[in-house]
């Protein structure tokens, strides 16, 4: 008898040491995968602990939507300065009602160090320790300012042309926002709104070209126009094309000439936002598989069959079958090739 106790107590204790392991493994997958959706995800998401008003964490969309960095907000008196004083007492009211167990969804507006405005939509929500007390407030905060793709940056040195090129890009119906020098759109270029770069540049200088090669070596997709006075020297052309220009335009050149370019870039602007809307989606979707649709999705993009997936997993193909469906259906994918598509455009490798 004592024997079969001491068996008994050990199978107990090996048991509860394999479900303690199967539990820490699948925290950490959990984590993983909030950590992969928040790092890739165009909306921000925050973690607040009640009892110290400290941030735990903020994702890095906070730094392109606040303008600011997530490693300098710390509590949460510092987001709130962030906003809007007209809305600051409403935020700080709906607030309060998510410390009181609701979930609220809500708009304010930001204002970033360059003095632009952003509006936010919010969805705040409470997270409840064991004895049902809130102990930590959650949210996601989406930049919904409406951007119509017309925004213009101008950079040129000189004082005249600056006013010259400015007028006729207004006169197109074009947003103009003016810079005196290369440098002063450099320091602002991460945080402000997507739009076209005009540089005007005065000779064919190719320490001129700062600016394309800088906006090119952050990878900040910004589509830069260079207007100069190559005077017909093709070679400084193509200096400003491999500087990383979207176009040049040789002065004197036709008004026409400069709308179709500045239009171009606009709208390849456009057709990358809804490219990184996609791909925010699938990555959702990606975020959101277990662990075991994660597999058989990892196994699909490795060339797998069901039958060789399921082999390897251990389980069978119309297990595998079934995983694929659902996975299908949550990435929005008609086919194994769109799937594989739509996988590798959110950043995985087949």
């Amino acid at each position: 008898e004592d024997e079969v106790a001491l068996v008994q107590e050990v199978a107990e204790r090996t048991w509860t040491s394999v479900l303690r392991a199967r539990a820490e493994t699948a925290r950490r997958e959990s984590e993983e995968r909030f950590r992969q959706f928040a790092e890739h995800s165009t909306d921000v998401l925050w973690i607040l602990d009640v009892e110290t008003k400290q941030m735990e964490y903020v994702s890095p969309a906070y730094e392109r939507v606040w303008g600011r960095s997530a490693d300098a907000l710390h509590n949460r008196d510092q987001w709130l300065e962030t906003i809007h004083l007209e809305d600051r007492e409403r935020t700080a009211q709906a607030f309060q009602g998510v410390l009181g167990g609701e979930t609220v969804d809500h708009e304010y507006r930001i204002v970033r160090p360059d003095g632009s405005m952003r509006r936010i939509h919010a969805t705040v929500f409470a997270i409840f320790d064991q004895h049902g007390r809130v102990r930590r407030v959650a949210g996601i905060a989406r930049d919904v300012t409406q951007h119509d793709g017309s925004m213009v940056y101008l950079v040129d040195t000189d004082e005249t042309s600056r006013r010259e090129l400015s007028l006729r890009l207004q006169e197109a119906g074009y947003q103009v926002n003016r810079f005196v020098s290369a440098q002063a759109f450099l320091d602002v270029a991460p945080v402000v709104v997507p739009g076209c770069v005009v540089l005007r540049i005065h000779g064919s200088d190719p320490d001129e070209l700062m600016l394309p090669r800088g906006l090119k070596g952050r990878r900040l997709a910004l589509p830069v126009i260079v207007v100069g006075e190559a005077g017909g020297n093709v070679l400084f052309g193509v200096q400003a094309m491999k500087a990383g220009a979207a176009d040049f335009l040789d002065v004197p050149y036709r008004p026409d000439q400069l709308m179709e370019s500045v239009a171009s870039a606009l709208a390849s602007i456009q057709d990358r936002v809804e490219r990184d809307r996609a791909a925010d989606f699938v990555r959702a979707g990606i975020a959101a598989l277990s662990v075991r649709e994660r597999e058989v999705l990892d196994g699909l993009l490795a060339g797998g069959t069901n039958k060789t997936i399921a082999r390897d997993l251990g389980i069978s193909p119309r297990t595998v079958e079934a995983h694929r469906a659902r996975i299908m259906e949550r990435l929005g994918a008609q086919s194994l090739p769109e799937l594989v598509q739509v996988a590798m455009a959110a950043g995985l490798q087949a």
